[in-house]
């Protein structure tokens, strides 16, 4: 049996109350090796004491700590060590220290890595936890010298059960049925329209002159987008498209679409309806997102799901400002969560319908014997 077996045989014998006395050396022998009295640790303020989950060993200095467990001894300081302190110190998630404060590879930052995760601190950036899969992921990516940079945020709770990290370029998001998906920012474009039926009483031609008008909520405000007079569209064609109607944070938004057949009236004063009917909608709203000081995480799960409930008044304010100049082929809102807006523009393969590529659609929308679907693409930016 080998020495190391006899001395592990021993110390797992020793009541836990014995450990501070027996270890002591070690602490006096790693303080000495980072400068002793003079070092950035100072002097001692306390003794080689027990943790308080009875399996670890500490000792704080005047600049910071040392923590011994499983066999290992490990100094921890400064900006680092009071994240640790803020989070539960041992008993926090991330458990006990398994470096020392090092230097990161690109020479901006610091770091601690725990037994189930880590602490990144920059001037820049200050100190931020990071674990789990989605610091499986970062490091999958590079660390810190990956595009997303350092973490600026801890873990935090997402829609939908989900969590998410923040860093300086981008974000992790993770959920038990997707895993960790990282992300800048996403776009939402309009993508075109399908004609399965024509209007059977159009006033001026044999084919339709079909137009989209939409009003697009997302947590920060609206905005409205009328498309071209489709000309001559008959059954079973396409008029593929683009217009960006979303570039940003995946916080959730709604996508109002009305669909109109082009007579003798004003296309612009439908765009003009939509923008009142969405602002209205929008109001509801205003006075909860003034008081969320950050846009993200935070506005995302708080403003979800009442994003997702606006389409009723969205819809009684269009009927109540439109008339009947042009024909109204149909009115939908599509409401977008926001883990759906960050699958579909991570995980989701475009899809195609007669020349328009989309990931979502409309219901089919069907009036006068006229019936249309628009489409919608999401994708990373």
């Amino acid at each position: 049996m080998s020495d190391f077996t006899n001395i592990s045989s021993q110390m797992a014998s020793l009541p836990p109350s014995a450990l501070p006395r027996l270890k002591a050396p070690e602490f006096q022998a790693k303080h000495q090796q980072l400068g002793g009295d003079n070092g950035f640790l100072g002097q001692p303020t306390t003794e080689v004491q027990l943790c308080p989950d009875q399996s670890g060993l500490y000792q704080h200095f005047q600049g910071g700590s040392l923590y011994w467990h499983d066999g290992h001894l490990h100094e921890i300081h400064g900006a680092i060590r009071d994240k640790w302190a803020v989070l539960g110190w041992e008993r926090s998630p991330l458990g006990y220290p398994v470096t020392d404060e090092m230097a990161t590879p690109d020479g901006t930052g610091r770091y601690n890595h725990f037994q189930h995760g880590s602490i990144y601190w920059t001037p820049q950036t200050g100190a931020w936890e990071v674990h789990g899969a989605i610091r499986d992921k970062w490091a999958e990516l590079g660390w810190e010298r990956s595009w997303l940079g350092y973490p600026i945020s801890d873990e935090t709770n997402f829609p939908e059960d989900g969590k998410v990290s923040v860093f300086e370029h981008g974000s992790i998001y993770w959920w038990p049925d997707t895993g960790a998906i990282e992300l800048h920012d996403v776009a939402v474009h309009y993508t075109g329209i399908v004609c399965f039926g024509e209007t059977d009483n159009d006033q001026l031609s044999s084919a339709d002159e079909p137009y989209v008008v939409m009003g697009v909520i997302n947590p920060t405000g609206t905005s409205t987008f009328r498309t071209q007079i489709y000309e001559g569209v008959d059954a079973g064609e396409s008029r593929p498209d683009l217009i960006e109607l979303y570039r940003g944070k995946p916080g959730g938004l709604t996508i109002s679409v009305l669909f109109m057949e082009h007579d003798d009236g004003d296309p612009d004063k439908y765009k003009e309806a939509m923008q009142t009917a969405v602002g209205t909608a929008f109001t509801g709203i205003t006075a909860l997102i003034a008081i969320i000081p950050v846009v993200g995480p935070v506005i995302a799960g708080v403003i979800g799901p009442i994003l997702s409930a606006v389409a009723p008044t969205v819809g009684v304010e269009l009927n109540r400002l439109l008339d009947t100049e042009d024909d109204v082929i149909g009115e939908t809102t599509l409401a977008l969560t926001a883990k759906q807006m960050i699958v579909l523009a991570a995980r989701t393969a475009n899809s195609h319908e007669k020349g328009v590529g989309f990931k979502v659609s409309t219901p089919l929308l069907s009036n006068f014997g006229a019936s249309y679907k628009a489409y919608f693409g999401v994708v990373p930016v």
